[in-house]
């Protein structure tokens, strides 16, 4: 994570700081500052950033020293603490610190804040740590758990009770099991491991691992060399190499495919076997010599054209699907980012009867591989200008937004999915926050303000989920739904068809006509302003399908257009 920087900081949010600097903050907007001092570490460590430089010009007037003499221990350059310091609210109005000092040396003050100001931001991708300059805690970077992912899956089956997984997800001290079927995983060490099931395999670390019951297949070239894998009664320390074990009712078989291996058993003395030798191991006794060839370990090579035809089938059941929804006669719009438009930079909305006027306007936007590589492609919003702009038309009683997500980072404060342009009465804004939690909220009235953030654009609420993505996560795709539902005075939100959240619609938040208009898929730039900038929202990741219904889908509903909708691996 970054060092905060001013110019990070919204519009508001740099004058609710100035105004609690000088003193003059209203009540309310000082209500507000606290509220989005807890929602955002950003601003927390921007205030300690200026009250410390505040307090630090303040002594040098105070004590009748030059404005900026000791520029070179700017304590505005302390570490960024990880825990929430709010500011109490000041008993009464005081007049501007300003109103207190010479001119001059308000205008020293002002030059020395714009010179600590850019001095900060450049510090940011500055490699000279310089003098006074304290380290960030280790706890302020974003970490995650698990030291092995999965790499692959075919015709992977899991014991009944238990959690489905999915390519991408991230392991770590845990028993892998696996019913039938092949699973690949890949240690951080560099180590790869095939699994057929039925298999049992206990993770340890990046480094280490039990196979308790099943067939596998280790490779591990030279950077991973040392990597041990338990059998019953015994330790194998690969020596870079390949090769297969097999352990079924506490027997193994181990037997080298390329390169050596040591393997202790029990109380023996440690053997070197190399290519072509294998070994037959029992739990309580000795280990013996073993023709090799005779069993056979897993391969993900041969699945190539299995998982090719597999795959196809796969992709023809979404496309099933696909046409049947395009008949849901409750669509406001749906896009499934791989079917031609009227013409360059079109993206057709599907839902019929047809209607170009709904079809989309690609900038920067751009057609990469979606859920079925080569055969589905889905739009990546990478660069800061990339979008999809649309127009729909009409009023609604009930929005639900649906869509296949993959997430690459969120390394902007709100990441957009589909956002209103105006935001303006009745409009929707459906996104993600930098934390992984998905938020939807309609605009109830622009023209109120709101009471809690004044300098916000209308009366609105904005309805949260729990935390749903991390940075372990980051290349897998989600199923994404979020349901804006007046009829019921509720928001639910839903990931991979299973419903984590519902709040209820206050009667002060409450409106049941909503509108689109003018949007975006993917960011949000409101076009229609003359001030040419526009905050940075968008999805550093692909979109895959999104469809808008006018209606509130219940849960089931969500369940049925996820399981008809997802890849089988």
């Amino acid at each position: 994570m970054n060092r905060p920087r001013y110019r990070d900081l919204t519009a508001e949010e740099q004058e609710w700081v100035e105004a609690y600097l000088n003193e003059t903050i209203e009540p309310e907007a000082f209500a507000s500052l606290q509220d989005r001092m807890r929602e955002r570490p950003e601003l927390r460590a921007a205030m300690r950033k200026y009250l410390a430089l505040d307090e630090a010009i303040r002594d040098q007037v105070a004590e009748g020293e030059p404005i900026g003499s000791q520029a070179a221990a700017a304590p505005w350059m302390e570490t960024v603490e990880t825990t929430a310091s709010v500011p109490t609210e000041p008993e009464r109005r005081i007049i501007p610190f300003v109103r207190f000092v010479p001119l001059a040396a308000a205008a020293g003050i002002a030059f020395f804040l714009g010179l600590g100001l850019m001095h900060w931001a450049n510090r940011t991708n500055s490699d000279d740590a310089g003098e006074g300059v304290v380290e960030r805690s280790s706890s302020e970077e974003p970490s995650a758990r698990g030291f092995a992912v999965i790499s692959g899956l075919f015709d992977a089956v899991w014991p009944q009770g238990e959690a489905d997984h999915r390519e991408g997800d991230t392991l770590g001290a845990e028993v892998f099991r696996l019913a039938s079927g092949t699973a690949e995983i890949q240690f951080f060490s560099g180590a790869t491991m095939t699994i057929e099931g039925p298999a049992e395999i206990s993770l340890k670390s990046a480094w280490e691992a039990s196979c308790l019951d099943g067939a596998v297949r280790m490779q591990v070239p030279p950077a991973a060399r040392g990597f041990k894998l338990h059998a019953p009664s015994t330790e194998i320390i690969d020596l870079g190499t390949e090769f297969g074990l097999v352990v079924r009712d506490g027997k193994g078989h181990v037997e080298v495919l390329d390169g050596e291996i040591a393997v202790r058993h029990r109380d023996e003395e440690e053997t070197i076997l190399t290519k072509g030798k294998a070994v037959g191991l029992v739990a309580d006794g000795p280990s013996t010599e073993v023709q090799s060839g005779e069993v056979e370990f897993p391969d993900t090579s041969r699945f190539g054209s299995q998982a090719e035809v597999a795959m196809k089938k796969d992709y023809e059941r979404w496309q099933q699907h696909r046409d049947a929804l395009s008949e849901d006669e409750r669509l406001i719009a749906y896009y499934t980012f791989d079917e031609a438009g009227s013409g360059p930079g079109r993206l057709a909305s599907l839902g019929l009867p047809r209607d170009s006027s709904r079809d989309g306007a690609v900038i920067l936007a751009e057609a990469v591989d979606g859920r079925w590589a080569g055969l589905k492609s889905a739009f990546e919003f990478r660069r800061p200008g990339s979008r999809v702009r649309v127009n729909l038309p009409g009023e609604f009683p009930a929005f639900t937004f649906v869509c296949w997500v993959r997430i690459d980072s969120l390394d902007r404060w709100y990441n957009a999915l589909f956002m209103g342009d105006g935001y303006e009465t009745g409009e929707p804004h459906w996104q993600i926050r930098d934390d992984g939690v998905m938020m939807l909220s309609v605009m109830v009235d622009d023209s109120r303000p709101n009471p809690n953030s004044p300098n916000d654009a209308g009366f609105h609420r904005v309805y949260y989920s729990p935390p749903m993505w991390d940075p372990s996560m980051s290349g897998q795709w989600f199923h994404l739904a979020s349901v804006f539902d007046p009829a019921n005075r509720r928001v639910s939100h839903y990931v991979n068809g299973v419903r984590i959240h519902r709040q209820k619609i206050e009667d002060t938040h409450f409106i049941d006509t909503l509108r689109i208009g003018n949007g975006e898929i993917g960011n949000w730039g409101q076009p229609f302003r003359e001030d040419p900038t526009w905050a940075i929202r968008n999805l550093n990741g692909r979109l895959d399908e999104l469809a808008i219904f006018r209606s509130a889908l219940q849960d089931d509903e969500i369940a049925g257009l996820y399981e008809r909708s997802r890849r089988n691996d």
